[in-house]
Order: structure tokens, then C-alpha cells, then sequence
């Protein structure tokens, strides 16, 4: 089965050498089949670019799935980033070739399957798994140096961190938010649940996470207004790094929440 996926993957780089200039990545797939995990390399970094079984030498990307998975991605029946969210996917490397790999799924379905290419979400945002209240007092209020609305989650965020000492344990990463305001120089936070823990304006000295959005889909997002896998299968939201941590990150805001936001839940309604 999983010989046939990249049979067809391999047809559609020979059918669109265009792929390789686009994309210009090393793809592993390590595929859990009933005989053992088995390894493919699409190369569409090197011209003319191909398919061949075996581990690649140096990969950009590396996907990690059952091959009933895998068919099911390629046929359109699993959404990659369903699969990704449930556990079903894993990745590793730089996330951003995981997100032009659709490209060539898209090139291969063409011919025959025009919708499949993108199942992915319209531009209605759900409220889901990055939620966090965007609330209590600024640490850093200048609007060309930090926006009051963005320093207030930080400020937030690292009260949390401090309440929560249990999540430096369980992150063990440093993350990066690149956060371009609706105008002015884009505001740099780093945020370290590794070995400095704390929240502080200013890039990190060695990210192991960059999360890149404008200012409004980062309160958004939050603010649970704005899932973040949504914001991400949006192209809102751009993760450079390790995704794993990028996953990790909704324990921060699980966290987070905890503390500040159980009475906003009943100005309502009392028991009759």
C-alpha cells in the first residue's frame, strides 16, 4: 500500500519538476507497516527530485504514521493535520516543510481529486486547544515597544509560570513569539520553561520554538477565540522549530488558565 503512495508521489515530481524550486526540502517518512517500520525518502531539494525506499541521508522533515494512515492522508480520507493533532502523525524537523508536503499531495490529486487538496478549515475560527484569558497588568505598556493588549498576556502567562512550577518540568523548552502589530516594528517575547524560567520581552537566546502571527490573531488565539491548530492550517500562524513543543505549549495555557478564570464562568445563572 505504502509502495503505491509514493509510486504516486514519484509521478507527480516527474509531472511537475516545479516542486522542487517550490518546496527545496528532504522528506523521511518512516512508515509502521505490518512487516516493521519502513523508511522513504522524497527528495525535492535536488534536481530533478524522486522517491526512493530508505532512509534519507539528511532529511529537512521527518513523518512518523501507521501506512493505513498514510493511506488514508493520501487519498484524502484523513486530513493531515487531523492526523497530526490526534497523535496519529508525528513530526520532526522543521515544521514548515511539513506544511508545503500538501503541495505535492495537491499536484498528485489534481487529475482526479481537485477538492482533497484543501480540507483543511475555512476562515471561521473554534475556540479550542491554545485557549488563555488575555487579562491583568502590563509589563512592558509602550505601544511602539510592546503592545498593552500583548504584554498583558505575558504578564499573565508568567504569573502562571510561577504558580505552576511543575510546567518547567513537563515543557523543558524555550519558546519565541514573533509578533508583527497592525502597525509599527514587529514586538519580540520569549518565554523559557527550560533554564531561566520567566516570560521576558526580547528574542530567545536559543529558541527551541518561533511561533510567528499578527498581534490580533495572537489575542485571538489566547483568548480561545482562535483555535490554534487553526490558526496554523490557516497560515495565521507560523511555527519554526521543534513542533513538539509548539504542542506542548497548550499545557502553558491550560495552566494559565486555571488560576484566573473560574469566576467568568457563572455571572449567570443560579440554581432554581
Amino acid at each position: 500500500m505504502a509502495s503505491a503512495v509514493f509510486a504516486e508521489i514519484e509521478k507527480n515530481i516527474q509531472a511537475d519538476p516545479s516542486l522542487v524550486k517550490s518546496i527545496n526540502g528532504v522528506y523521511q517518512f518512516n512508515v509502521n507497516t505490518a512487516d516493521g517500520v519502513k523508511n522513504w525518502t522524497v527528495d525535492l531539494k535536488t534536481a530533478p527530485g524522486g522517491v526512493k525506499q530508505g532512509p534519507a541521508p539528511k532529511a529537512d522533515c521527518t513523518l512518523t504514521l501507521k501506512e493505513q494512515d498514510l493511506v488514508d492522508m493520501s487519498t484524502g480520507k484523513l486530513n493531515g493535520q487531523q492526523a497530526f493533532m490526534q497523535g496519529k502523525l508525528k513530526i520532526q524537523g522543521n515544521m514548515s516543510f511539513a506544511m508545503k508536503l500538501g503541495q505535492v499531495v495537491a499536484g498528485k490529486k489534481k487529475p482526479a481529486a481537485p477538492a482533497a487538496s484543501k480540507p483543511a478549515v475555512s476562515a471561521a475560527p473554534a475556540a479550542g486547544s491554545s485557549p488563555s484569558p488575555a487579562a491583568s497588568s502590563s509589563s512592558s505598556s509602550s505601544s511602539s515597544s510592546g503592545s498593552p493588549a500583548v504584554s498583558a498576556v505575558f504578564d499573565t502567562l508568567s504569573k502562571a509560570i510561577t504558580a505552576n512550577p511543575d510546567l518547567i518540568k513537563k515543557i523543558n523548552g524555550v519558546y519565541q513569539f514573533n509578533i508583527t502589530p497592525a502597525s509599527g516594528a514587529a514586538q519580540q517575547w520569549s518565554v523559557d520553561l527550560k533554564s531561566a524560567p520567566g516570560v521576558k520581552q526580547g528574542p530567545a537566546a536559543k529558541p527551541d520554538c518561533t511561533l510567528v502571527l499578527k498581534e490580533q490573531d495572537f489575542l485571538d488565539m489566547m483568548s480561545g477565540k482562535l483555535n490554534g491548530q487553526q490558526a496554523f492550517m490557516q497560515g495565521k500562524l507560523k511555527i519554526q522549530g521543534n513542533m513538539s513543543f509548539a504542542m506542548k505549549l497548550g499545557q502553558v495555557v491550560a495552566g494559565k488558565k486555571k488560576p484566573a478564570a473560574p469566576a467568568a464562568s457563572k455571572p449567570a445563572v443560579s440554581a432554581a
